[in-house]
């Protein structure tokens, strides 16, 4: 017997519902890639002197396998509305630029902006996403989601484990 299958992408009219489904401990992956990635970041900015890590690879900074693990956790969280996401992909650039507005945004427009960024691999290379994550959008992104869905920042470990 066959097993059903769950859509990865999400309609975006759902995609609002999906994201209040999800509790704490499922957000675990994604708190972590957040800690690692800041801890990393301040190591090779005291090391280096600089905070341009545009050419050093991930695994000299110390982050092999980042992009898999991400894409792992936002994949199983479902964090990828369906929508024409070419239609939307110069919205989404507009982010690339100045990270800091991504803190402003609803979940569902988080969720389309990561929907581009995933996508966009196929239009810049295999190196895009290596590279938003090394200009720390992606780690920005990540905290802008967990901000939204419910203000991780203010959540202690013990109380995502109980």
């Amino acid at each position: 017997m066959m097993k059903d299958q769950i859509p990865l992408f999400i309609p975006l009219g759902n995609f609002s519902d999906h994201c209040n489904t999800l509790d704490k401990k499922k957000l675990v992956p994604i708190i972590e890639l957040v800690h690692e990635m800041e801890l990393t970041f301040y190591k090779a900015e005291k090391l280096m002197g600089t905070q341009d890590l545009s050419e050093i690879s991930l695994r000299n900074l110390g982050l092999s396998g980042i992009h898999v693990r991400l894409l792992d956790a936002i994949l199983k969280l479902r964090l990828v509305p369906l929508f024409d996401w070419m239609a939307w992909k110069s919205e989404a650039e507009r982010y690339y630029k100045d990270p800091s507005h991504l803190y402003e945004l609803d979940t569902v427009t988080l969720g389309k902006v990561m929907t581009v960024l995933l996508r966009s691999q196929t239009l810049y290379g295999p190196t895009f996403l290596e590279s938003k994550i090394k200009d720390r959008f992606v780690l920005n992104l990540l905290k802008a989601i967990l901000h939204s869905l419910g203000g991780a920042n203010s959540w202690t470990y013990s109380e995502i484990l109980d």
